[in-house]
């Protein structure tokens, strides 16, 4: 099926309906060795929605990126690709003709007036990212750089809003190691990794060595799996080879986990493209995108942006 209908939908940081200056819609074929603008059009204040219909052909791994750019603020954008169409109907896999796709514009000059309360929000919610004796203390957390409880609380949602045979990923932590400015390190129950490995949303990903420099000493993460859900801002679990007993000496088994999103960089020609679209690429990757990313996917981590003052 070529023929493609997609809603797009285009909110401020404040998560309220975009209402400010005209923006920039395109379209683009990421899969041609030059890249094809597909649609381009300038949008009039204040515009919101918009209905596209579009020739979008997925018979060899096509892959579109759709983005908006307005002044003063970062691009917003996502990946299309046929999963983007795929919907589990009557426990089979159908491909639809329509999506409903939410981009958000953050202002490049990121802050959040709420971050601090994320932790105390966890609280709130129960989850194991911050219980006793398991999870980052509120110390700890303030403790952090404000990328790195970004990043705590991006993967924390995430977590929450991904399941695995209707089980959410973030009900199988037994406890956070610790986190950098772009990942979590957990300890999860065992039967997760069979589970990951057997999923058919998740895909086969280098994983990672030895970390050298952090706090408590960790194993290497080679066997790696990508959620593949999105087009972008995908959960990948790197595993330990073996699992570890924890508490140490307890006899209870646990795998130590790297948990990481990312911007997709490495496929196709998305790398050239997002160098055009990503206003500051860096080393590490960009939380503000990433929560845009997981806003458009309708997760929504605990704490919000700031609109452009």
């Amino acid at each position: 099926m070529a023929d493609k209908t997609i809603t797009l939908i285009l909110l401020g940081a404040d998560r309220e309906l975009w209402d400010g200056e005209g923006a920039r819609l395109q379209v683009t074929d990421l899969s041609r060795s030059e890249l094809k603008i597909l649609h381009d059009q300038r949008l009039k204040p204040k515009s919101h929605t918009i209905l596209m219909n579009l020739d979008l052909h997925f018979d060899a791994g096509q892959a579109y990126g759709i983005s908006v750019e307005v002044k003063k603020h970062r691009t917003a954008w996502q990946l299309i690709n046929r999963r983007t169409f795929i919907r589990q109907q009557g426990g089979a896999e159908v491909e639809v003709t329509d999506h409903i796709q939410r981009l958000m514009l953050v202002p490049r000059r990121t802050s959040s007036s709420d971050l601090d309360a994320g932790h105390k929000h966890l609280r709130e919610r129960g989850s194991p990212f911050v219980s006793d004796n398991t999870g980052l203390t509120e110390a700890a957390y303030l403790g952090l750089k404000d990328a790195a409880k970004m990043a705590f609380l991006n993967i924390e949602a995430k977590l929450r809003g991904t399941r695995i045979n209707g089980l959410p990923l973030l009900s199988f932590v037994e406890s956070v190691r610790f986190t950098q400015v772009d990942r979590v390190f957990l300890f999860v129950r065992p039967e997760l990794k069979e589970m990951v490995e057997a999923a058919s949303d998740f895909a086969s990903a280098p994983g990672h060595g030895a970390h050298e420099g952090t706090p408590v000493a960790l194993p290497p993460h080679p066997d790696s799996w990508k959620h593949r859900r999105f087009g972008a801002g995908n959960l990948q679990f790197s595993f330990a080879k073996n699992s570890e007993s924890f508490p140490p000496n307890s006899g209870h088994q646990v795998f130590s986990v790297d948990a990481d999103l990312d911007l997709e960089r490495g496929l196709l020609h998305v790398f050239e493209w997002l160098d055009n679209k990503l206003l500051h690429p860096e080393q590490k990757t960009d939380q503000s995108q990433i929560y845009a990313l997981l806003f458009s996917q309708n997760i929504i981590p605990n704490y919000m942006l700031d609109p452009l003052a």
